[in-house]
């Protein structure tokens, strides 16, 4: 006979989880979310085709109808993470608003706060950049430079929605105390606002929010290295070759170099070692010119930093959570896969009961896979 669970209703734990991990996504809620219909559930492991935003190009009238060819993007749900516990005899007899606000609610914000952990790693796929500014007026000088570096790379700024700026919690701390942001006097009544709520808010077209989980980044032992281009390499090419280099010195994912002839900074996606004075570097985003043969290479001298602000738009990035199979119910278990139908979050929660020690399991987990879509759609804010 299938053990009968009660009033643990896996549904229930399942919305109220799924709410809970909507309010606490850093980065993870500001980016594209991709959905595939054609299948209800999926397993890790599998991969999943999103649709690319699309792009477009003006002409003279009357133009050529261009092909509406919609691209699509492979993400791997390679990540199923999960958070579980047990309830013990005192603790079954709780009431439901006590489960949820000692179990469910705890569990979905660990479950947001490794999702957002994994997101903020790509980083590690930007090059363009500039060096966080202590002089006075932070904030205006901080954020103008990051959004000339998304306006000069043709990044849409008129969706104000869709622009975001990530800082750490140093970089927050400046900004509470600049006048731009935090003072009658130079922010009017949304300066007062954010003396009481310690929220940043919309600044010069940004977003912006404070997130724990900014990363910062130790560069290799190259840094400060130069070498060349060798062979000449087309434009749009994802690896280049650069001799000249010093072995035994190692270049790590996420440290940055230009190209001579090249306005674009390009970072590095894999890590590599110099052997017989070169190394294949993987790059993003694809070489934006081709680089001539011996072209010069500049590694950046400093790519040590304490803190990686980054500005975005939404598009430069992608998440997709599917959702998880309900097998097991026909096996004794309460197991339920809610989606909710605006942000397309899934999640899935299983209570089952444990014979050989008398206990009741709660789990929660997800499925997901996240991508960046376009590199040049962001940019480093580098905090030493």
């Amino acid at each position: 006979m299938a053990n009968t669970l009660g009033v643990y209703n896996p549904i229930f734990y399942a919305q109220e989880a799924l709410k809970h991990l909507h309010l606490n996504l850093g980065m993870a809620g500001r980016v594209h979310r991709g959905y595939e219909q054609e299948r209800r559930t999926y397993g890790k492991g599998d991969t999943i085709s999103i649709r690319r935003p699309s792009t477009f190009a003006a002409a003279d009238a009357p133009a050529t109808a261009a092909d509406l060819t919609t691209e699509s993007v492979d993400i791997t749900l390679n990540k199923w993470r999960e958070v579980k516990f047990k309830l013990t005899d005192k603790e079954l007899a709780f009431t439901t608003e006590q489960i949820i606000a000692e179990h469910i609610e705890p569990a979905a914000y660990e479950l947001a706060r490794d999702l957002d952990v994994n997101m903020v790693s790509l980083y590690k796929d930007v090059g363009a950049g500039v060096a966080y500014n202590t002089a006075a007026n932070k904030a205006a000088t901080n954020c103008a430079g990051v959004r000339k570096l998304l306006v000069d790379a043709g990044v849409p700024m008129g969706d104000l929605r869709k622009l975001h700026l990530m800082v750490d919690t140093t970089v927050e701390q400046d900004f509470l105390l600049d006048t731009a942001f935090a003072l009658q006097s130079g922010a009017g009544d949304e300066g007062t606002a954010v003396q009481r709520t310690g929220s940043l808010g919309m600044k010069y077209g940004f977003n912006v929010f404070a997130n724990q989980n900014t990363p910062s980044h130790t560069g290799g032992t190259g840094a400060a290295l130069s070498g060349a281009v060798n062979g000449a390499t087309a434009k749009g090419a994802t690896t280049v070759a650069i001799d000249g280099l010093t072995n035994g010195e190692t270049f790590l994912a996420g440290d940055t170099f230009t190209i001579a002839g090249d306005s674009q900074t390009y970072a590095l996606t894999a890590d590599a070692t110099v052997a017989t004075g070169a190394i294949s570097a993987s790059i993003s985003p694809p070489l934006q010119a081709a680089a001539a043969d011996n072209a010069v290479v500049s590694f950046n001298a400093t790519d040590d930093y304490s803190g990686v602000n980054l500005a975005w738009h939404q598009n430069a990035f992608a998440l997709v959570l599917a959702p998880l199979p309900e097998m097991g119910n026909e096996l004794g278990a309460k197991v339920a896969s809610v989606t909710d139908p605006v942000t397309r979050l899934s999640l899935r929660s299983r209570v089952y009961y444990v014979g050989n020690s008398s206990e009741v399991h709660v789990a929660l987990d997800i499925l997901y896979g996240y991508k960046t879509l376009d590199s040049r759609f962001a940019a480093r804010l580098n905090r030493t």
